[in-house]
């Protein structure tokens, strides 16, 4: 049994690759993902270390946000960013803290990189 679509969703017309602006809106909603988690983490658990996580990536994500159009040069950005946001949290997030829920912003950030990475590429 088949079951017809509602004519207000899109079908698609082909098995094309993302575009950039895909590429580019799934980075910034995992990013947006990282900075709940962090956000609510942060706010149960206030150390040093959650903090200063999510502030950083609060600058980061509101710069994401911002740009207008996420082009190579914003994604590329973003990218680098997302990469100084990871290193920052991974450094913090040594064996003496080995905060689990850190381990999964993590996750989610280098998913979000991931993404940008691959916009990048597919464009150039």
């Amino acid at each position: 049994m088949t079951r017809a679509l509602p004519a207000s969703v899109k079908q698609p017309t082909s098995c094309a690759m993302p575009d950039l602006e895909d590429h580019a809106l799934d980075a910034v909603c995992h990013m947006r993902a990282a900075l709940d988690v962090l956000e609510l983490h942060a706010r149960h658990r206030i150390t040093a270390i959650n903090c200063v996580c999510r502030d950083l990536l609060r600058v980061y994500y509101a710069q994401a946000v911002q740009a207008k159009t996420l082009g190579p040069d914003a994604l590329c950005g973003m990218s680098l960013q997302l990469g100084h946001a990871i290193e920052v949290l991974e450094m913090l997030n040594d064996d003496e803290a080995d905060d689990p829920i850190l381990y999964a912003v993590s996750y989610l950030l280098r998913a979000s990189r991931r993404l940008a990475d691959e916009g990048v590429s597919a464009r150039l």
